[in-house]
């Protein structure tokens, strides 16, 4: 049984992802797609503070909903589907792809970058 607060949060977000497609006019299948791809990694990281998981679903959740058109697009081309738009599968992929990458940028230590690109070994 899932935890009250949890169940109040997930309604309240997508409450808002809600308002958010019906605000900018934006299709609500790219809206929940990047939802669901924002979701993806927040869900499961129990070892990342909550302020740091808010702000990677709010930037992962604007990367998906930004890049779902372009990568649509892309994944159209490449599989030759052209029936509907794949832009809401976009979204999910370019969501996910976006907090996973954050994730893994964080974990990166810069002064190490630094040194292996000035000659260093690390």
């Amino acid at each position: 049984m899932s935890d009250p607060a949890t169940s109040t949060v997930i309604t309240a977000t997508l409450t808002g992802a809600t308002l958010f497609g019906a605000v900018t006019q934006t299709d609500y299948g790219i809206v929940f797609g990047a939802f669901a791809g924002a979701v993806y990694y927040v869900a499961t990281a129990d070892d990342v503070p909550l302020f740091r998981r808010g702000c990677y679903f709010l930037t992962s959740f604007i990367v998906g909903v930004l890049g779902a058109g372009i990568a649509g697009d892309k994944l159209m081309a490449w599989t030759g589907y052209n029936k509907q738009t794949l832009a809401p599968l976009a979204a999910v992929i370019v969501s996910a792809l976006a907090i996973k990458s954050l994730a893994w940028l964080n974990a990166q230590s810069p002064f190490e970058w630094l040194s292996r690109m000035w000659g260093g070994h690390g």
